[in-house]
């Protein structure tokens, strides 16, 4: 089952282990805390069929039922063999709440800049509708029927990519030409470091060995260049390398200031928290990267707008002076 369903959004994980961590925290059994579990009517499934796996233990039962991915998971069962699953449930409800209302900041930023721009393709053709140069039809299949059409594809593509297997490979080929993008390549490379970053420091905070979570931390690489050298750090490990001189031969954005806190993170025994402040700064970074787009993005399209508003009037003639038939 849990592979045939999608991750549920990040907005409802948070939700989820937050209140898994409440009622771990109140010493409520993992199965009665199930059923009293507070999720949307189509996600009930995913809760239903935890339940009948129950047997397989808490991880591998909500991995199964497509309730928990395969990071949290392997960050669920790390923490239940060392004791409770409370510090797990924790981390990952602050790690989803931040995430989620980073996300519905930059949506709420962006939703208008978005409507403007359809209203203003929607809207530059209606002069020539109005004065009867366009009809009803034509401005069907030239105006609207092209964004329906794009965004059926959008779609499909969206709902290939996640159940589709060999989709996969489109999907790193779009990475590589998203990689190759100025200004946002780079960010995009910094966004992936911070995640397997991240994603290692919870399992490693979970108490998980690091030889078991570096496979998991790098399935959230999705670029294929960067996961193909990140991969390079687990076999230097085995070969005696320590993690800090195997990250140190890797090069990828924001590798000095990693190695800067790896180094005395693994001598000191802090390696995780290290890691954590790795991750925080580079969040920041990239914050800051999404708020000067969302202050300048906004700012193209209001003029791209009225540009193509004013050039649609323009092109009408609706406003064209008419002069005098001894004139003409």
């Amino acid at each position: 089952m849990g592979a045939t369903l999608t991750p549920m959004r990040l907005s409802l994980r948070a939700e989820l282990f937050t209140q898994l961590a409440t009622m771990e925290d109140a010493g409520l059994p993992f199965d009665n805390a199930l059923r009293l579990l507070h999720l949307p009517p189509r996600e009930q499934p995913r809760l239903a069929a935890t339940r009948r796996l129950l047997r397989l233990g808490i991880a591998d039962a909500g991995l199964s039922a497509g309730l928990f991915t395969s990071i949290e998971a392997s960050l669920l069962r790390a923490a239940t063999a060392s004791g409770s699953p409370s510090r797990a449930y924790h981390l990952l409800a602050d790690h989803y709440a931040r995430r989620t209302a980073r996300a519905k900041t930059m949506k709420s930023r962006m939703m208008l800049p978005a409507l403007m721009l359809v209203i203003a393709v929607f809207v530059r053709p209606l002069p020539s509708l109005v004065t009867g140069a366009l009809t009803l039809g034509g401005y069907f299949l030239k105006y609207l029927f092209p964004w329906i059409a794009v965004g059926g594809a959008v779609y499909l593509l969206k709902e290939l990519s996640q159940r589709w297997r060999p989709a996969g490979a489109l999907r790193d080929a779009l990475t590589r030409v998203l990689s190759l993008l100025p200004l946002f390549g780079p960010i995009q490379l910094r966004r992936n470091v911070r995640d397997f970053f991240d994603s290692l420091a919870l399992l490693l905070e979970a108490g998980m060995p690091i030889l078991d979570a570096l496979p998991i931390a790098l399935s959230t690489v999705r670029d294929p260049t960067l996961r193909k050298q990140l991969a390079q750090i687990k076999p230097r490990i085995e070969a005696g390398a320590s993690f800090t001189q195997a990250v140190s031969a890797l090069s990828f954005p924001g590798h000095s200031y990693a190695c800067a806190l790896i180094g005395p993170g693994e001598a000191s025994g802090t390696l995780p928290q290290m890691l954590f402040r790795y991750s925080e700064a580079e969040t920041a970074a990239i914050n800051r990267f999404d708020d000067l787009v969302a202050e300048w993005v906004p700012r193209i399209v209001y003029a791209s707008t009225a540009l193509l508003i004013g050039y649609g009037i323009i092109q009408s003639g609706a406003f064209r002076p008419q002069l005098p038939p001894d004139l003409r």
